[in-house]
């Protein structure tokens, strides 16, 4: 089993979760983040009083788990949706994950999450 972390401009969160679906990952977490990458970014911002530089840029994470002969197929879904080839296009990161527990039922491993 693997923990799946997405990294993804925002606006392109409804196409990948499109995609998600019609690939058959629908169970997924997401949150709003501020952060960048290793290309510098830098916004600036009009204000009344003045610029108001912003180093981090807006992004989304989505938070999978998933069977680990279904990762690639999960890979290859986001990389088709949200390649540009421009800095910016996001991260994916593969993490293990030793166990997962259903609180209501006490399932455990895969059935945890399936």
């Amino acid at each position: 089993m693997k923990e799946v972390l997405i990294i993804l401009r925002p606006k392109m969160y409804f196409k990948t979760k499109e995609a998600l679906d019609g690939a058959g990952f629908h169970s997924l977490n997401v949150h709003e983040v501020i952060g960048r990458g290793k290309e510098p970014v830098q916004y600036v911002l009009d204000q009344e009083n003045g610029e108001i530089r912003h180093r981090l840029a807006a992004k989304k994470m989505v938070d999978m788990f998933v069977r680990d002969e279904d990762v690639q197929h999960l890979i290859d879904t986001v990389v088709e949706v949200n390649k540009t080839n421009h800095a910016g296009d996001g991260k994916i990161f593969v993490l293990p994950v030793d166990n997962a527990m259903r609180i209501r039922t006490g399932e455990q491993g895969l059935e945890a999450i399936m």
